[in-house]
């Protein structure tokens, strides 16, 4: 879709979003929600559906293309360190992936290798990507001689010497105005780029240029640079090649620069951010493939029967349950999903099972936004109104905690997206889109539908199943038990988390062994049958422990210059390498492949994971002030001690249970992370709306504000798991650790929300012997004086 048909679409649809919020009647709130939700149901259809804007699947799900990329020694040196792979690794996933709309695994392999993998590079993009590669962006700024074009041919033709200068040519171009030729440039570069602090390209009415900051100390080059030599021409090498030569007409003293240079939007963008991200280290590239889904094509057709399958399932369970209202709520769901899968296409992002996870999660949040709204609906029915009057009140009431769950976990999305990189970015991403259209679907598209059906008098009444009639549970009278219960737990899973170290982490981590069979021609050797043979095979690490391998990734790969050759890989852990091709060999014969074995570092690098945990830390801590704006301190102490408890728990979880925490699992805890803030936020706010109205003791107000969300909770986490189960025992092995994972997280996350988050809201208040009814009213009118 063009650009201009992009924007003028946004347009409408925010009017229309903006007069439906302004409407004064009924009627018209009526008229722009339907316009609107058909404009954007339409616009969502066009996006998605072939030949235009798809979906682009990420190389866990697809494949891709395949890059071999050696690192060469610095100048003098014969060893490539470990600082400058990770400083090449981080630097090529900037160039590649700048804004995390791609999935990107770049590995160590050897001692002086990188293996990157992205999906959807065809034939064309190839040569774009070995120039991001190969690129190092080394800047320098050179004088030019004043009588370059007179000297240039006396140079080369021997009957001149001129010291202190070299011939440099212009970087070749295919575009017919491009300046071409020689300059003679000063032999030394007057400046480097080493002080670019930023680079980015922009578009002028003369073409695209690249704009160039210098930090503090650069500046002040720059500005005696051009100081020193106005008038005279200055050289922008790169690499050796003069970009551009622009003619120096006055001081330069802003600490800025532009470079020209017949630059098209792509190879602009490309160059500023080379040059943001110069590389330390020449590289070159050994090898190109095309490779594979690293899930495997069994499994992902396993796990989406799975997914259809539980989806189904569940939204039949809202029919059931909820009737006509049930129905309603399926609708928005549709259109929730449509939009999310609507504005991946649009901007090109790409889908990796970590992103499944945070559309899973997306799923469970719009599910819980429909049950909040029915379960006040049910109370308000109960209480004597009138349907449309009952409708009304459900919403209103029910907003405030929509609102809040899911502004806490939009911060957490934005955070993460913002300062991690590679799978959480694209976790972060789907999450974000989830967020925004799950709430657009729960309060707009649903109450529209219900405002039709009250005008046409087609509902007349609704009807619906009630899973908790009594609701007079004492759980905050469990509250030492329960803390003793919960603290027990965390000390096994951390002692036991500690206990295994590096082994509770998969070769995503922690690197491990590849194995590579080159295929012979005529001889066919099977993905699905090389899993089967090696996961749960047994074999002596290195260490001297015995261990088996649980987790396994094989792909098929071929060469992208000669189409005779074809090969397999697998990864697999450390040690493992020699017990792998014992058992290949016994498969499969001696005569079916040539095989080498190599050792690979981690998927994951250093400066991943710590971006990593740093946006995981940041999110949490900016949960924790919006709670202590909105709530109170207390109420924030709880939601973060009760998703540490979560995390913990579910971590050990795994490790108990023999699963190895790979990159996949990543997006699981994420989820597990999101779930949990969500779920305790709607418990806070009702007990917060409770404290309000309601006079009498503390302790059992929060009681009666957990026993009457304690329907809403059950049946949000009962849906939520009718997927992941069926996902669990019918979505294939390379499937169970994921679905496990969550499974374990939405379990212990239940069980916080009621067990761990409130009372901890309780003791805290107690501990400081404040009143917190009296808190939360100060905070709503400024001033109140209210005895507990």
């Amino acid at each position: 879709m063009p650009p201009v048909a992009i924007f003028t679409s946004g347009l409408v649809l925010l009017g229309l979003f903006v007069a439906y919020f302004g409407a004064d009647t009924d009627a018209r709130k009526r008229l722009y929600g339907t316009v609107l939700t058909i404009l954007l149901a339409v616009f969502c259809v066009y996006t998605v559906i072939p030949p235009k804007e798809t979906i682009k699947l990420g190389i866990d799900l697809k494949g891709g293309s395949s890059f071999q990329v050696g690192i060469k020694p610095k100048e003098g040196e014969t060893l490539v360190s470990e600082s400058a792979r990770e400083q090449a690794r981080t630097i090529l996933r900037k160039r590649l992936d700048p804004d995390g709309k791609n999935d990107l695994l770049i590995t160590p392999q050897g001692d002086n290798s990188l293996e990157i993998q992205m999906p959807g590079v065809k034939e064309e993009d190839r040569a774009d990507v070995r120039t991001k590669i190969e690129q190092v962006a080394n800047l320098e700024l050179r004088i030019v001689h004043q009588n370059s074009a007179s000297l240039i041919p006396q140079i080369e033709a021997g009957t001149h010497v001129e010291p202190g200068f070299v011939i440099r040519e212009y970087r070749k171009s295919d575009d017919p105005d491009a300046r071409s030729g020689k300059e003679l440039v000063s032999s030394v570069p007057d400046m480097t780029g080493k002080s670019i602090s930023s680079a980015h390209a922009a578009l002028y009415p003369k073409g695209w240029v690249i704009l160039l900051d210098f930090d503090s100390k650069g500046g002040k080059a720059f500005g005696e640079l051009t100081t020193a030599n106005t008038g005279r021409q200055m050289a922008i090498l790169m690499d050796g090649e003069v970009l551009s030569a622009p003619n120096i007409n006055e001081p330069i003293l802003g600490g800025s620069c532009e470079i020209s240079g017949s630059f098209t939007r792509e190879s602009a963008t490309a160059l500023a951010s080379a040059l943001e991200n110069p590389l330390e280290n020449a590289l070159v590239i050994e090898g190109e493939r095309s490779v594979d889904a690293t899930m495997g094509a069994d499994t992902i057709k396993q796990g989406v029967y799975a997914g259809i399958a539980g989806l189904l399932a569940t939204l039949v369970f809202m029919v059931v349950y909820y009737r006509l209202a049930g129905l309603i709520a399926v609708f928005g769901l549709f259109l929730n999903v449509l939009m999310i899968f609507s504005a991946m296409a649009l901007f090109g992002f790409t889908l990796t099972m970590p992103g499944i996870a945070g559309v899973l999660l997306t799923i469970g949040i719009a599910i819980d936004a429909n049950v909040l709204i029915y379960e006040r609906l049910r109370e308000e029915m109960q209480a004597g109104k009138s349907v449309g009057a009952a409708i009304e009140t459900s919403y209103e009431k029910a907003f405030s905690a929509i609102f809040d769950a899911n502004a806490t976990t939009l911060i957490t999305a934005v955070i993460l997206f913002t300062v991690a990189s590679g799978l959480v970015k694209g976790f972060a991403l789907t999450l974000t889109l989830g967020v925004l259209s799950s709430m657009f679907a729960a309060l707009l598209v649903t109450r529209v539908c219900f405002n039709w059906g009250i005008k046409s008098g087609a509902i007349k009444k609704l009807s619906m199943c009630h899973l908790i009639s009594s609701k007079n549970f004492d759980f905050l009278g469990k509250r030492k038990v329960c803390a003793i219960a919960s603290l027990a737990a965390i000390i096994l899973s951390m002692g036991y988390l500690g206990i295994k170290g590096n082994k509770a982490l998969g070769v995503d981590f922690v690197g491990g062994h590849l194995t590579t069979l080159q295929t012979l021609p005529g001889k066919d050797v099977e993905t699905a049958k090389i899993e089967s043979a090696i996961k749960g095979l047994e074999f002596t690490d290195v260490d001297g422990n015995a261990k088996t391998i649980r987790e396994v990734v094989v792909q098929s790969q071929d060469s992208a210059t000669n189409a005779d050759e074809s090969y397999i890989t697998i990864r697999t852990d450390f040690g493992s390498g020699e017990a792998v091709e014992k058992k290949l060999h016994e498969v499969f014969g001696t005569d079916s492949f040539k095989l080498s074995v190599d050792k690979v570092g981690p998927s994951v690098g250093k400066a991943l994971l710590y971006k990593s945990a740093m946006a995981l830390v940041l999110g949490m801590l900016g949960i924790m002030i919006y709670l202590t704006v909105r709530f109170e301190f207390s109420f924030a102490l709880g939601a973060i001690v009760a998703l540490t408890h979560d995390l913990v728990i579910a971590g050990g979880l795994v490790a108990l249970c023999g699963y190895e925490i790979s990159l996949v699992l990543v997006g699981a805890f994420l989820t597990i992370a999101g779930y949990s803030i969500n779920d305790t936020i709607v418990v806070f706010d009702r007990i917060r709306e409770s404290l309000r109205t309601k006079r009498g003791n503390v302790r059992d107000i929060m009681n009666e504000a957990i026993n009457a969300t304690l329907s809403r909770t059950l049946l949000t986490s009962g849906v939520t798991l009718i997927t992941l189960v069926t996902l669990f025992y019918f979505g294939g092995t390379s499937l169970k650790a994921f679905a496990f994972t969550i499974i374990a997280g939405i379990l212990v996350g239940t069980y916080s929300s009621i067990f761990v988050a409130s009372p901890i809201v309780y003791w805290w208040a107690r501990k400081r012997k404040k009143s917190l009814r009296r808190e939360i009213l100060e905070a709503d009118q400024g001033s109140a004086n209210v005895t507990v």
